[in-house]
């Protein structure tokens, strides 16, 4: 096989503006109950500018390359100087280049106003990475043991045609569906049923399986019935929680100060799955590498500068996991 993992989603250019004059603010009107501001009309100093390559496949990839995997990146870019620097990113870290070009749009890329406390709030050009085509999957993602699969901008009928290749050729799938993906919620809970680790955060968990916010066994159950793998459903400073067969893993975290929280699903996720294969599904090790690899992210400016390798160092995060039996 040429690959362990092929990534498949997004690729991005990223510039990240840091200001201690951005301000957060409460406000109930905003979908997250607050808001990140700056005076109108001024010229705003900035401490640090930033520029990174981004996006779900690369940020998964970046993981799978550092735990020592042959990795291979599909994503789409367009024929720009943004989709020159993803080439150029991939090729120098030793990631396989499998990127798809757009003659019509432009790179995806994003502008991200980072507040003091780490949170932070993007502006999003998706470009390229949301006009996926069923014709852009063929046959290489064959060539892999493993596909993880991030967002593919609501493209149900790609993502159908990856997990039919997939299947047919006993390849196993990882999937970090993004919301327009969630939105199609009675497809989406279809295709569960060929997928072995499903990873989401609690809100589009919520969303896909129509359930109140906070009702937690709820969305568990309706995601078991769905997908017999593995289900990952993060929830952020309150940890995470594993289901596998009946046996539910809560996690618990010590809160880390964060100085960037972006990408922090991206490399949690893939710090999973990679413990899953490395760890020969060992759920408790890959927590473990989970979680390291997460709070290093989010302790680095940037997507992937914290991420761990192979041989560590790993930050040893306090966590606790409890187990508890879940009925069927």
């Amino acid at each position: 096989m040429p690959f362990d993992v092929i990534t498949i989603g997004s690729a991005f250019k990223d510039v990240y503006l840091f200001s201690k004059k951005f301000r957060v603010l409460k406000n109930a009107k905003m979908i997250t109950g607050e808001m990140e501001c700056f005076a109108f009309g001024t010229k705003i100093e900035l401490e640090d500018v930033h520029m990174e390559i981004g996006g779900g496949a690369v940020n998964t990839a970046a993981t799978f390359k550092k735990q020592g995997f042959k990795v291979g990146c599909l994503a789409r870019i367009g024929r720009d100087s943004a989709g020159e620097d993803v080439r150029q990113y991939i090729k120098k870290y030793g990631i396989g280049d499998l990127l798809v070009y757009d003659k019509n749009r432009r790179t995806a890329q994003s502008v991200v106003f980072l507040a003091p406390n780490g949170e932070r709030t993007i502006l999003v050009y998706r470009g390229a990475a949301h006009d996926y085509k069923s014709t852009d999957i063929n046959p290489v993602i064959t060539k892999t043991r493993w596909l993880y699969v991030t967002s593919l901008a609501g493209r149900m009928d790609v993502l159908k045609k990856i997990l039919r290749m997939a299947k047919s050729t006993d390849i196993k799938v990882a999937l970090n569906p993004g919301k327009l993906e969630v939105k199609n919620s009675l497809k989406l809970l279809r295709l569960l049923k060929n997928v072995d680790v499903l990873i989401m955060n609690n809100e589009e968990a919520s969303i896909l399986t129509g359930t109140t916010s906070g009702n937690e066994r709820h969305y568990l159950s309706v995601l078991r019935q769905a997908c017999p793998g593995i289900i990952v459903v993060t929830k952020g400073n309150r940890g995470s929680d594993v289901l596998l067969n009946d046996i539910l893993h809560h996690v618990i975290i010590k809160p880390i100060k964060a100085v960037d929280t972006t990408g922090a699903g991206d490399a949690f996720g893939s710090g999973f799955v990679a413990g899953i294969v490395r760890f020969h599904g060992d759920v408790t090790r890959s927590l473990q590498l989970a979680c390291n690899n997460a709070a290093g992210e989010v302790e680095q400016l940037g997507a992937k500068n914290g991420i761990v390798g192979r041989r560590g160092p790993w930050r040893k995060v306090k966590m606790t996991i409890k187990k508890n039996y879940f009925p069927l």
